[in-house]
C-alpha cells in the first residue's frame, strides 16, 4: 500500500484539530486555507466574525492541551489570564444580577487571535502535516464507479506554489489526491454545491435565526491604580438580553490589558456601527457598569460590525447519499450563535471523536465518513440545544419548534429562576461549559431542587404583588461583595 494522503479543507480551529488528529493515523497531512495567516495574534480577512468577543470554554481549553501539549503555558506566555465567571464577572441576568460565589471552574481569557496563534504555531511543529496558505479549493474530485468516493480536491491550477506529486492537472484546474478529505471550511463552507455539481443530493439544513447582529469595540484598560477598589469585577461585565430587551453587552479583559466590548441585538434590533452611535447605544443598557467602565478606557479600535449570525446543521448524519472519503466537522457540519462561545470548542469535541472513530474503524474502512457523522451529531446535539434552543426562546427566531424543544425551553427558565441555589447554577455552568453532558441538567435530584426553587419564587413573586414595595428592584450596579469574600486578584493559574 502507498503513502496515505490525508486533506484538510480551513486551516482555523476546526481544521487544525483535525489535522493535530489525523496526523496520527496518516503518512501526510496538508491543511489548505485560501487566507494568509498573520504573525502572531492578528486579525485575519477570512474570518471576520473573529473582531467580535469570543471565548474558550473549560471543555476546549482541556480539548487543546491534549492535542497540543504546552497550549496553556503558550497562551499564558502571550498574554493570556484566568478568571472565575462566576467570582470576578459581573452578570446582569433578566432576574437581576448573579450572585457571586467561587466555581472553582476557570475561563481564559484571551483574543480569539491569541488563541488561534497559538494552536497554529503548535500545529506546525507537528511532523507529518503542511499548512498551505493562498491555496483556495474549488471542488471535490469524486469517482462514481461503484460506490461513490472523494478522491481529492479540485484547486486552481499552480495554486499549489511547492507543487506535489499527487496532482494532476487539467485545463485551469489541478486535482490534488487524497485517501481522506475533511472539510473544516466553516459555516460558508461550499461544499453543498460541490457536492450537488457532482450529482449528489446535498443534506439536509436546519437553520435557526435570532436575526441578531453585532458591533465590537477594543479598549485599552486603565491602569491598576485607577481601577476603583470596590469594583471586585475585573474581569469583565456582562449584561443579557430580556424578552423586553432585545440588546446586550459583553465587556471581557482579554491580554495586555486589552478589553473587548462586543454589543448584541436581536429581532434586527442592531446595534450601531459609528463611533457616536455605538457610545450612545451602551449609555441606554439597563446597568450603566459597562459604560462606566469605559470611561475609564482608551478606544483602540474603530467599530466592527457582523449582521450574519445564525445556527446552521447541515444533516449529514442522516444523509440519504454515500460518499465515502469525505466528512465535514466543526462549522461545516453544525455552527452556533457566536454569542454562546461553544464554536472553538464544539471543533475540538468533534476532532475528538473523529479520533475514536479511527482508532475502531481504522482511515481506509468505507463506513467511516457515515459513522463519524452519525458519532458527530450525538456529541453536537449539547451545543446545538443550548444556542439554537435557547435562542427559539424568543418568538422572533426564525425555526422549527418541535414540543420538545418548547419543554426543554420552558425548563431552562425554572433553572433561571432557580439560580440562588448553588448546587443548580454550578450544574448549569458545567454544562454550559461542556464539562459535563447536557442530560445532566435533567438529573432526578437537580429536578427536585428546580421545582423547589420554582415554588419559592412563585410564592414570593404573589407576596410582592401584595406588599407595599410591590416589585423588587434591582440595583443599576453590581452589589458589593459580602465580607466572606477576600479580595479578588487578577491571577494567571
Amino acid at each position: 500500500m502507498g503513502r496515505t494522503h490525508a486533506i484538510v479543507i480551513g486551516g482555523s480551529f476546526a481544521g487544525l484539530a483535525a489535522g493535530r488528529v489525523l496526523n496520527d493515523f496518516f503518512d501526510r497531512v496538508t491543511v489548505l486555507d485560501r487566507d494568509i495567516f498573520p504573525a502572531g495574534a492578528a486579525d485575519r480577512a477570512g474570518v471576520p466574525q473573529a473582531r467580535h468577543v469570543h471565548g474558550l470554554l473549560l471543555r476546549g481549553l482541556h480539548e487543546y492541551e491534549r492535542f497540543f501539549p504546552g497550549f496553556e503555558a503558550l497562551a499564558i506566555e502571550r498574554g493570556a489570564t484566568f478568571h472565575d465567571h462566576t467570582y470576578d464577572f459581573a452578570v446582569l441576568r433578566p432576574q437581576g444580577w448573579t450572585p457571586r460565589y467561587r466555581s472553582g471552574l476557570k475561563f481564559l481569557s484571551a483574543s480569539r487571535e491569541l488563541i488561534e496563534s497559538c494552536v497554529r504555531d503548535l500545529f506546525r511543529r507537528l511532523p507529518k502535516v503542511e499548512l498551505r496558505e493562498r491555496a483556495p479549493v474549488i471542488g471535490l474530485a469524486i469517482d462514481k464507479y461503484g460506490a461513490p468516493r472523494c478522491r481529492g480536491v479540485i484547486v486552481p491550477r499552480g495554486s499549489l506554489a511547492s507543487g506535489s506529486s499527487d496532482s494532476t492537472a487539467a485545463g485551469n484546474q489541478e486535482i490534488l489526491d487524497a485517501d481522506l478529505v475533511v472539510d473544516a471550511s466553516g459555516a460558508m463552507s461550499r461544499a453543498p454545491q460541490w457536492l450537488a455539481a457532482a450529482g449528489l443530493h446535498p443534506p439536509d439544513e436546519t437553520i435557526v435565526d435570532p436575526l441578531a447582529g453585532y458591533s465590537s469595540r477594543w479598549f485599552q484598560g486603565p491602569p491598576p491604580e485607577r481601577w476603583p477598589d470596590d469594583w471586585w469585577w475585573w474581569a469583565g461585565a456582562y449584561i443579557r438580553r430580556r424578552p423586553d430587551d432585545l440588546v446586550e453587552a459583553n465587556f471581557q479583559l482579554k491580554e495586555h490589558n486589552r478589553w473587548h466590548l462586543t454589543l448584541s441585538g436581536f429581532n434586527r434590533r442592531y446595534p450601531p456601527t459609528d463611533e457616536t452611535g455605538f457610545t450612545a447605544f451602551i449609555e441606554r443598557l439597563r446597568s450603566p457598569v459597562i459604560v462606566a467602565m469605559t470611561r475609564l478606557m482608551e478606544p483602540i479600535s474603530p467599530v466592527y460590525a457582523n449582521r450574519a449570525i445564525r445556527n446552521r446543521r447541515r444533516h449529514y448524519e442522516r444523509w440519504n447519499e454515500r460518499l465515502d472519503g469525505f466528512i465535514a466537522i466543526g462549522d461545516s457540519f453544525c455552527a452556533y450563535n457566536p454569542v454562546y462561545a461553544q464554536g472553538m470548542t464544539a471543533a475540538a469535541m468533534s476532532a475528538t471523536m473523529l479520533r475514536g472513530c479511527l482508532e475502531r474503524l481504522g482511515p481506509a474502512e468505507g463506513a467511516l465518513a457515515r459513522e463519524f457523522h452519525r458519532a458527530e451529531a450525538e456529541i453536537q446535539h449539547g451545543p446545538w440545544m443550548l444556542s439554537a434552543g435557547v435562542d427559539l426562546r424568543f418568538p422572533f427566531t426564525a425555526g422549527d419548534r418541535p414540543l420538545s424543544l418548547k419543554l426543554f425551553n420552558q425548563y431552562l427558565d425554572r433553572i433561571g429562576a432557580a439560580a440562588s441555589d448553588s448546587v443548580v447554577r454550578t450544574r448549569l455552568l458545567e454544562v454550559a461549559q461542556l464539562v459535563r453532558p447536557f442530560d445532566d441538567l435533567f438529573e432526578p435530584s437537580i429536578m427536585m431542587r428546580v421545582g423547589a426553587r420554582t415554588v419559592a419564587h412563585a410564592a414570593a413573586s404573589l407576596a410582592h404583588v401584595f406588599s407595599r414595595n410591590g416589585a423588587r428592584e434591582i440595583p443599576p450596579m453590581p452589589p458589593p461583595p459580602t465580607l466572606a469574600d477576600p479580595p479578588s486578584t487578577r491571577t494567571a493559574a
